[in-house]
């Protein structure tokens, strides 16, 4: 039960992880998206200073949506701990049962 309860942990450790690195993918898509756009912006003739703010602005903007991507991806990865800890004790609480002699 023991092996159970640790591989159960594992796997919900391995969802969140890799939730997390989802996130941080996407959020490197966008900010390597941004840089590229930032690029051709760069090689048409614009004025410097137009393409220095609209550069900021796209990078601010991609920088605020990967933040909130890997954001999401924290709650979703605490939100499956938390479940994961309660089912846990809950199996827990039947094992002990079960071992004392009381059926569920």
């Amino acid at each position: 039960m023991p092996e159970e309860i640790r591989d159960t942990i594992r796997e919900i450790e391995q969802a969140a992880e890799k939730l997390i690195d989802t996130a941080r993918s996407e959020a490197r898509g966008i900010l390597e998206d941004a840089n590229k756009k930032a690029r051709e912006l760069l090689s048409e003739e614009l004025l410097v200073e137009t393409f220095k703010k609209e550069r900021d602005e796209i990078v601010s903007r991609a920088n605020d949506e990967a933040q909130k991507k890997i954001g999401e991806a924290r709650k979703a990865s605490a939100g499956i701990r938390s479940s994961s800890s309660s089912a846990i004790e809950d199996f827990s609480a039947s094992i002990a049962k079960q071992v004392k002699g009381i059926v569920a």
